[in-house]
This record gives structure tokens, sequence and C-alpha cells, in this order.
């Protein structure tokens, strides 16, 4: 029998579908905005169909550009198969995202969570995009049911489709790298012996798909590369003073953040992007000459809310709607967020809500605190960020009517 509650929310997950469906078509179609990483996904496609590989393609995690040849190569109309792809991914990614709440945190967190994630007009944004984030915030989605799954029935199966889910989201984004390592370690300290066997599962799997990615590239490029390369240079702009960047190869890149904050003095480098080890060995020569940056790091975590706008959504139609509603948005989750961890302790269910949903939130700061910033890294993780300020809002008024 479907309770009042689920009806609600089958109603809200529809009016996301109509949403997500009238921006792709009438707002922001995805054919309209072919421009930097959008247009760089689609050439990396063209040049795999032929068999052209370089270090570039691996610089961004490789696996949306297989989605795009993929839809090159069984569509007729290959972006409006893309805009499909967006629009019913994103909606699904509500499902998933509503039944996570609603199992652990209660129905009626659960649904205002969903009501918020179904107007939320980031991920609407992205479903207008071609970017990897849409894909990206779906596997979250379903990483997040799949953490509840297992930390609540221990079962082989879920350990496996974890591991796997994780890994393909890694190819799709990467910015929840932390999460793994954080999410093994709480595992064994919560369970021990019981989590052996589903520990033991997460870290072959991951480790085969590390090792199967560094064996795919040295095939195609002749060089073994566990995971994109970009993390050099994002650490170089994180670490060292100057953020406009250019190399021997003729590539510029400047993160949206540093522009917006006019930091575009650039540095010319004599290596190409591409070279992760070198630029990761600079950054750390950068943190040796002013060690005073690891401090001034944490700034990361406050910029991933405030002090710049959610690039390229801020060059669309519905660029000042953005903006506005980013500034409420961000005030509603971290106050939620500072009030859920002020009653943490009186949590009856601790090791869930570390393992489920604070977790999560803590890999994405350790992300940007070791790397760099963008509101762009905190949309998906807004997959965990939303229930946890709901609960959060939810026990500030329990409290105040106590």
């Amino acid at each position: 029998m479907v309770t009042k509650n689920s009806r609600i929310a089958y109603i809200l997950i529809a009016l996301g579908f109509l949403l997500r469906l009238a921006y792709v078509h009438f707002i922001n179609p995805i054919g309209s905005s072919f421009y930097s990483d959008m247009a760089n996904y689609a050439k990396v496609a063209d040049l795999i169909k032929i068999g052209d590989w370089r270090a570039t393609h691996f610089f961004q995690p490789i696996g949306f550009p297989y989605v795009i040849l993929a839809l090159k190569s069984f569509a007729a109309d290959w972006v409006t198969a893309l805009e499909w792809l967006h629009i019913l991914t994103s909606t699904l990614s509500l499902w998933f995202f509503w039944q996570t709440a609603k199992e652990s945190l209660g129905e009626k967190i659960g649904l205002i969570s969903l009501g918020i994630a179904t107007v939320h007009l980031p991920w609407i944004a992205f479903a207008g995009l071609s970017l990897s984030e849409n894909l990206f915030i779906l596997f979250l989605t379903i990483l997040a049911w799949l953490t509840l799954q297992l930390v609540r029935k221990e079962e082989t199966r879920f350990a496996v489709l974890w591991a796997l889910t994780f890994f393909i989201a890694f190819l799709t984004k990467g910015t929840h790298v932390f999460y793994g390592p954080l999410f093994v370690m709480a595992l064994f300290y919560f369970y021990r012996k019981k989590a052996i066997k589903n520990i033991v599962i997460i870290c072959l799997i991951m480790s085969a798909g590390l090792i199967g990615h560094g064996l795919f590239t040295k095939s195609k490029i002749d060089h073994f590369q566990i995971s994109a390369s970009a993390g050099g240079l994002n650490f170089v702009e994180g670490k060292c003073p100057i953020k406009n960047n250019a190399d021997n190869a003729g590539y510029t890149w400047l993160s949206p953040l540093y522009h917006q904050l006019r930091l575009d003095k650039m540095k010319r480098w004599d290596r190409p992007f591409t070279d992760s080890a070198y630029f990761m060995n600079e950054g750390l020569n950068c943190i040796k000459n002013n060690p005073y940056v690891l401090i001034q790091s944490l700034e990361g975590i406050p910029f991933l809310f405030f002090g710049n706008t959610l690039w390229p959504a801020n060059q669309s139609r519905l660029k000042s709607e953005m903006r506005l509603y980013e500034l409420y948005f961000s005030c509603f989750c971290l106050l939620g967020l500072i009030v859920y961890l002020r009653f943490f302790k009186y949590s009856t269910n601790k090791h869930e809500e570390i393992l489920v949903w604070i977790l999560p939130i803590l890999s994405v700061m350790i992300c940007v605190y070791i790397f760099k910033s963008e509101i762009r890294f905190r949309i998906p993780f807004d997959v965990w960020i939303i229930p946890v300020a709901v609960k959060g809002w939810s026990l500030l008024f329990k409290a105040r009517v106590v």
C-alpha cells in the first residue's frame, strides 16, 4: 500500500522530471553551451573513436568521454540523446536520494529533503550541460543508498556493488576519492572482525579497478596512470601563489573561483599539465617556501558555499536567480550542519550516521583543503549535505519546542 508521504514523494519526483525537461528544452539546451570542458569532452570522444590517443585524454576522468562516444555511435542525434539521458538520470537521482534519506533519517526529513532536491537549481542546471557532474550525482546517490544497505545488512553483495559504484563514480568525476579510505577505516573501527570480509572485497575491487586503469593508460599512452592527471595541477593551484597557469603544450588553466577573485597573474611552465608527478612536487615546494599556506588552505571549506558562483551556470540566462538561490541555500545548509553537529552527541545511531552521512561530507572538505575549492566540487555532495542540514533544522525546531 502506498502511503500519503510516498504519494507526495512521487509527485515531487514527477515535478523534478518536468522541471528538468523544461530547463533542458526551453532554457538551456545542451547544444547551446559547447565550450571549455564541455567541448573538450566531445573532442576526446571523437579522437578515441578514430584511435587517436593522447595523454590529455586522461587529464580529467575518462568515463564521460566514453558516454559521449557511446551516444555518438548509437544515436542519430547524440546531443538530444544526451539531453534525455541527463533528464532521466537526474530524475532517477531524486529517487535514490529520497530512499536513502527516508530510510536513514525518517519519513519527514526524507520528504522535506526531496522537496529541496526537486527544485535544487544547481542539479537542474547540470542536467542542461555536457559535463560529468549530472551522472556523478546519480552515482553518488546510488552510493549513499548502497552505504546504508551495507551498514544495516552487512551483506557481501552490497560490498561488491558499493565498490563497483565507487569506482564508476571515480571514472566519472573523482572528487569523492577520500570517502573510500575514510569509509573502509571507519567500517573496521566500528565493526572490527565482522567487517573484515566486506572490507577485503571493497579493497580488492577498487585496487583491481585502479590497476586496470593503469594498464589501460599504459596500453594507450605508454604511461601507467591509476587516475586522472589533473590532481597535480589542482594541487599547484591550491598551494602556490600564482593561480593562472600555462604549460608548454599551449594549454592554460584558471579555475572559476580564482577567475572570480581576479587572481589572474599567469605563470608559464616548461612541462605539460599531464605530468601530474611534476606538479605535485612543485606544489610541495610551494608549501616548503610558505608553510602558512597549510593554514590558508582551510579557506577552501567556506569557499564551497560562499565567495564564488557556480560555473558554468553563472553564464546562463538564470545566472541572477542562481546566485540568489546559492546564497540562501548556503546559509540554510551551513546553519543546519552546525546545529546537526551540536546535537550529534545525543544521536542513538552514531555509527550509521557517521558512515552514511558525515564521512562523505568530511571527504569533500578534505579534498578542497588538499587541492583547491569550487562550488562545483560541492554540488554533487549535496546528496549528503541537504538531508543532514534538514536534520539539523529539525533538531533545532524540536529543541525550541521542548
